[in-house]
């Protein structure tokens, strides 16, 4: 192997695989990497002829998303700053083939990998606890509203980080043989515990809930980590139970009281008409929530094949043939990615999500049968459960999200379409 091939190997294997780093970082460092990535990806897979990175049904899948994406933002046009997202949004995709062919042309499951991911994970738990307990991280950051941000700051997005960074984590613990052994297998449970006893602090009770509905997926369908998902739950409960929660930092009243009270509207004070209950007696995740879905909803039937574009509900929700009572409901997105794609793309987008969806079940079901039938532990085929995995929780209805536009979290839902596509390829292979 020539010198540039060594360096392309050393740049692009650590940079996938730490790609969570760079988004800890900051975007912009993850966005230089996935524009280098993606050129390395088109320049060498066409210059080889690597015919097969273009001519599968995933591609068309995606291709076909984006142009209803660009249709529905170009049709719907406000400005530049809003239409840049969806535009652009072509790179994302393309970062997930990328991600496939870094991974068939180098094979980088380095054992080195797993060190600096155990560095770096106990430096984030260590960060964690220490403003937990404290009030203060390493870096001076105070705990805000109650919750934990570690080294992000005022963002309050630890919780879906580290959630997004375990099946990854997982992934190169599997393709590096790291959990045959027992003690090393009892060592990674530990720490995986200790992952989601900082998911559940952060106090982010959708990343909680997600990281719950991985662990049973995982459980369910993967006969050989019953043991191991048993021992992360135990240690778990152990290290929940175990702290001694404090007034301000108190998760398991936000995860448990809190959602039952925001349900069901308890506390919630001068309650417009447009916040009207569900069966008028509850609200759908919260009073907060259940407002935009409304507004979402009014603005949706306006625009029901193609949508408004990718930011088109904070430019439309202030609009006085839209706008609820008190102005309530008007945020930069929906808070939930279905109803954000079906005012964003209209009946059009919505479609492409809703058969991914079907998609990830399917897939899940039939990799799962090919693991309880087969006598031998395949780690590609596992490995490729864990991804898609991944994925369904990442596209899993019936919670409140993020963004689904926004470029952070837009590239965290693709990594793992990535290593999927490369352990489908190579098992199908």
């Amino acid at each position: 192997m020539n010198l540039e091939n060594k360096l392309s190997k050393f740049f692009f294997g650590y940079g996938l695989a730490f790609f969570p780093l760079l988004l800890l970082i900051g975007p912009l460092i993850a966005e230089v990497f996935l524009t280098l990535s993606i050129i390395f990806f088109l320049f060498f897979s066409l210059k080889e002829k690597r015919s097969l990175f273009y001519e599968n049904r995933f591609l068309i899948f995606f291709l076909l998303f984006y142009l209803s994406t660009l249709y529905s933002t170009l049709s719907n046009f406000y400005s530049f700053d809003l239409a840049v997202n969806g535009i652009f949004y072509f790179r994302i995709p393309l970062f997930a083939f990328s991600i496939w062919f870094i991974l068939e042309r180098f094979n980088f499951f380095n054992k080195k990998i797993i060190i600096l991911y155990v560095i770096l994970l106990f430096l984030i738990i260590f960060d964690s606890l220490l403003q937990y307990y404290y009030g203060k991280n390493l870096l001076g950051n105070e705990i805000l509203v109650g919750r934990i941000s570690s080294f992000f700051g005022e963002e309050l997005i630890l919780g879906g980080f580290m959630l997004r960074t375990l099946p990854i984590f997982l992934i190169y613990l599997i393709m590096n043989d790291s959990l045959n052994d027992k003690k090393s297998g009892i060592f990674y449970a530990i720490l995986i515990s200790f992952v989601c006893l900082v998911i559940y602090l952060s106090g982010e009770r959708s990343s909680f809930a997600l990281l719950i509905l991985f662990l049973v997926t995982i459980f369910f369908s993967i006969k050989y980590f019953k043991k191991f998902i048993t021992i992360i739950i135990l240690v778990f409960l152990i290290l929940s139970t175990a702290l001694q929660y404090k007034n301000t930092t108190d998760p398991a009243s936000r995860m448990f009281k809190k959602t039952y009270n925001q349900i069901l509207g308890i506390g919630t004070k001068n309650i417009s008409q447009d916040k009207k209950n569900f069966f008028d007696k509850m609200y759908i995740f919260s009073p907060e929530h259940h407002v935009h879905y409304v507004l979402s909803l009014k603005i949706f039937k306006d625009h029901i094949l193609f949508g408004t574009g990718t930011k088109g509900f904070r430019y439309l929700c202030r609009n006085k043939i839209y706008i609820l009572e008190n102005n309530e409901g008007c945020s930069t997105h929906p808070h939930n990615s279905y109803i954000q794609i079906l005012v964003s793309n209209g009946v059009l987008g919505f479609s492409f999500l809703i058969f991914a969806f079907i998609y990830t079940i399917k897939e899940i079901f039939v990799s799962r049968r090919k693991i309880l039938s087969s006598s031998k532990f395949d780690k590609n085929e596992v490995s490729k459960l864990i991804a898609i995995s991944a994925i369904f929780i990442n596209i899993w209805p019936l919670i409140p999200n993020g963004n689904f536009f926004n470029n952070w979290l837009s590239m965290f839902y693709f990594y793992p379409v990535g290593f999927y596509l490369y352990f489908k390829h190579k098992y199908e292979k």
